[in-house]
């Protein structure tokens, strides 16, 4: 390959001497007259230029495609390749998160991803993205490892199930099950829950929670949070199981 591009066809004078006179006519009224008489005489000697130029180029391009139809698959196999080791340096990192997160409950999420894409359609990876993320949240918010760590795997599950309910993207629904954590209510409307502030108060005192969320910490409106969510979204349970066959 290298020897072939080493007789490429090297521009010849002619034609840098006519682009010089093509910009010196574009650039300066004043001096239109010598560019034009320096453009004419090189556009006498073009069609020879032109002619050499085209005959090696027709060379070098075939040249060029033999090359690729030699090695093609050689050529998209170091691309994949390329691909694996980004995927692998991925997993590597997203799996400092997990153990940094999770603790000792770091096995949790490994258990999980090692039957994710069957179970739910999500690779490893975004397994590992997935709960990493709802974990890191919840754990800065004083909730203990061992504690979140179900609900991290839980809503991990969910958004599964819920990309195949509603055959959207799995990192979109993760964005909107954030709001377990954060409280934003509009992204959760995309998936058909409204959760306002009025359906929480309610939801709370008919289920157990006993006080309203005015009255309530952080971790008790995130528990408050997440409780209604899961009950809003049971239909898509275990969704991507009942219609991966078809």
């Amino acid at each position: 390959m290298m020897q072939t591009l080493s007789t490429a066809p090297k521009v010849s004078a002619n034609l840098i001497q006519m682009t010089q006179a093509l910009a010196q006519l574009a650039s300066t009224g004043g001096r239109a007259g010598t560019a034009t008489k320096s453009l004419i005489s090189n556009f006498s000697l073009l069609p020879k230029t032109t002619s050499k130029a085209k005959g090696s180029f027709s060379g070098l391009a075939g040249a060029i495609g033999k090359f690729y139809a030699t090695y093609w698959l050689a050529i998209r196999a170091l691309g994949q390749f390329k691909k694996s080791i980004d995927l692998s340096s991925d997993l590597t990192e997203v799996q400092n998160v997990v153990d940094v997160t999770f603790g000792k409950m770091a096995d949790k999420v490994d258990e999980l991803a090692s039957h994710s894409i069957k179970d739910f359609g999500m690779s490893e990876l975004t397994v590992k993205q997935v709960a990493g993320r709802f974990q890191a949240m919840g754990t800065a918010m004083g909730i203990s490892q061992e504690k979140m760590s179900d609900m991290s795997l839980e809503l991990t599950k969910l958004t599964g199930d819920m990309a195949s309910f509603y055959n959207v993207e799995q990192n979109d629904v993760a964005k909107s099950l954030q709001s377990v954590f954060t409280g934003e209510t509009e992204s959760l409307k995309d998936l058909g829950v409204v959760m306002t502030q009025t359906a929480l108060d309610s939801y709370a005192m008919a289920n157990g929670f006993g006080k309203t969320t005015a009255k309530m910490s952080e971790m008790e409106k995130v528990a408050l949070r997440y409780q209604f969510v899961q009950d809003q979204l049971t239909s898509a349970v275990g969704d991507f199981s009942r219609t991966s066959d078809g």
